[in-house]
């Protein structure tokens, strides 16, 4: 037996779901989530701060969600406009494996993809957000969210602020709600992502009795750094699909492509021969029609010069914002 997990935002479909809940919900939500997705890279990835796991930007925006009165059916609604990636419902219906998902977006709509895609609701490991359960605020606890809202903002763009600045205001601004009710609610959501998702393939590969090098990963962003090092390392397959910096130098083939269904070959061949034959096949892709219509550029990284490599995470991100628009351009 084998299994694959995907993550959910960008390999299964293009929206990230919670920047476009914030970009409809709360006013300049979109530069407000951009401001802290940016800290959330830096946090993670620069500063390797202990314990904090990337994607936490997603507990992170639930006071400014709670202070605007969204709502859990408010979630399910952005989820149910979601596209799925081109080639995706292909190349989950192809593989006979069983399938799961590990993934940071919210349970309103990692489940309601899943549903789209046949993947069964206990084959989703998502974060999990009570939200219609959250303390209500007070009207004091209501103004310092929307106070904190506005210093946040003149942080936009954050890609033109200084690293160490941006995290030091961040961390002073959300600090003021630390003994909040608010506060409270926000520190129990866990956030799947980081170390979180490596231990979905942990309990994937004990619930089916199988080693991880049975096991292939598809992912595109720092969140999936852990889990498709943990597989690679393992002996399994980790596969970058449109994947950003962080991404694609933990991946053993990286796949920049306009439909998932360029990855197929790969996982079927490692399905079915193993690791070595799927690394070969991957050489020959390299700028062929995969289907009619779908050129894929592939990457098999542990072969790749420091040129090779990041010349390719170039094209692949370029590939990314082309397949998911404005959320292709967040980490």
């Amino acid at each position: 037996m084998s299994a694959v997990i995907f993550d959910l935002e960008g390999p299964l479909s293009p929206m990230d779901h919670a920047y476009e809940v914030m970009k409809e919900h709360v006013p300049d939500g979109d530069r407000l989530f951009e401001v802290i997705s940016r800290y959330d890279d830096v946090v993670y990835f620069e500063e390797r701060r202990e314990g904090y796991e990337p994607g936490t930007t997603l507990a992170l925006i639930v006071p400014f969600l709670l202070a605007h009165g969204v709502t859990e059916e408010d979630l399910r609604k952005v989820s149910e406009r979601a596209d799925l990636t081109p080639g995706a419902l292909e190349t989950v219906r192809e593989l006979t494996c069983p399938k799961f998902i590990a993934s940071t977006s919210y349970e309103q709509h990692a489940l309601t993809v899943a549903s789209r895609l046949g993947i069964p609701e206990e084959n989703v490991y998502c974060t999990r957000l009570p939200l219609d359960s959250a303390p209500e605020l007070t009207d004091e606890e209501r103004e310092l969210v929307r106070e904190i809202e506005r210093e946040l903002l003149d942080l936009h763009p954050p890609d033109e602020v200084d690293d160490r600045e941006l995290v030091e205001t961040v961390d002073e601004l959300l600090g003021r709600l630390e003994g909040t009710k608010v506060g409270e609610f926000c520190s129990q959501i866990k956030v799947v992502g980081g170390t979180r998702k490596a231990e979905a393939v942990e309990d994937v590969c004990e619930s089916l009795g199988l080693e991880t090098s049975e096991v292939a990963c598809i992912g595109d962003s720092i969140t999936d750094v852990e889990m498709l090092r943990a597989v690679r390392e393992g002996g399994g397959l980790a596969v970058a699909f449109n994947g950003n910096e962080y991404c694609v130098p933990e991946a053993d083939v990286a796949v920049a492509a306009p439909s998932l269904i360029a990855v197929l070959p790969i996982l079927e061949t490692f399905f079915e021969h193993g690791k070595e034959e799927a690394l070969e096949v991957a050489f020959e892709l390299e700028g062929r029609e995969v289907n009619p219509g779908v050129e894929a550029e592939v990457l098999v990284v542990k072969e790749a010069t420091k040129d090779e490599l990041e010349e390719f995470v170039e094209r692949s991100k370029e590939m990314r914002e082309r397949v998911r628009g404005e959320a292709g351009k967040l980490g």
